[in-house]
């Protein structure tokens, strides 16, 4: 299936767009940006250069994302999301380091949320609307507030919340095997088993 790119948008010669993708109305896609396939870019949505989105995530309306961002598998980017790219911004500077930001598979960022530069959003992770994002958030994780802190566990699926202690085990709850398509289902199961693993090597 080929990929769908409306009249306004722009998407300069350079870019790797995979099949089926969308991009909707002004958007703007930058030379050496990378969107797998099955992406929907919203409106007004701009994809700066080295930027790589992952199969099937979703970028929702007036999303900025710039150099140094990487997006994952199946990530959801809600409306007006700012990241950034710089921890020292100053005018007249000689010179300025890109510093990068991760967001790993099926991790959710709500609406009007701020990722500073430097961190990583872990798998199945979900950033409230509106949180101010400051520091790394572990996988299966829920943070809130401004600044961004940890609030509760969360399942796979987004329905359920549990206390921060619970084990990593627990975020495949019933309401997940019902709710997810199987690949991603699948992909849950993989996180805890590699969270699992990560643990008992760090003792």
């Amino acid at each position: 299936m080929s990929s769908f790119v409306h009249p306004t948008a722009i998407v300069e010669p350079g870019a790797k767009i995979g099949e089926d993708v969308k991009i909707w109305h002004f958007s703007h896609v930058r030379n050496g940006s990378t969107i797998g396939p099955r992406v929907s870019v919203a409106k007004d949505v701009y994809v700066d250069a080295n930027v790589s989105i992952g199969e099937g995530s979703r970028i929702q309306n007036s999303v900025n994302i710039y150099n140094g961002v990487e997006i994952s598998r199946w990530v959801f980017v809600g409306p007006a999301v700012v990241f950034t790219n710089d921890q020292h911004p100053r005018i007249g500077r000689k010179s300025w380091e890109v510093v990068p930001t991760v967001l790993e598979d099926c991790c959710s960022i709500g609406a009007g949320a701020i990722i500073r530069c430097g961190v990583r959003i872990g798998a199945f992770a979900m950033v409230g609307a509106g949180a101010i994002v400051t520091k790394d958030i572990p996988p299966f994780c829920l943070v809130t507030g401004v600044p961004a802190d940890l609030s509760h566990r969360i399942c796979a699926c987004g329905d359920k919340t549990m206390p921060l202690i619970s084990w990593v085990d627990n975020a495949i709850q019933p309401c997940c095997e019902k709710n997810l398509e199987p690949h991603i289902l699948k992909r849950a199961q993989e996180v805890i088993l590699q969270t699992n693993m990560k643990s008992v090597a760090n003792g």
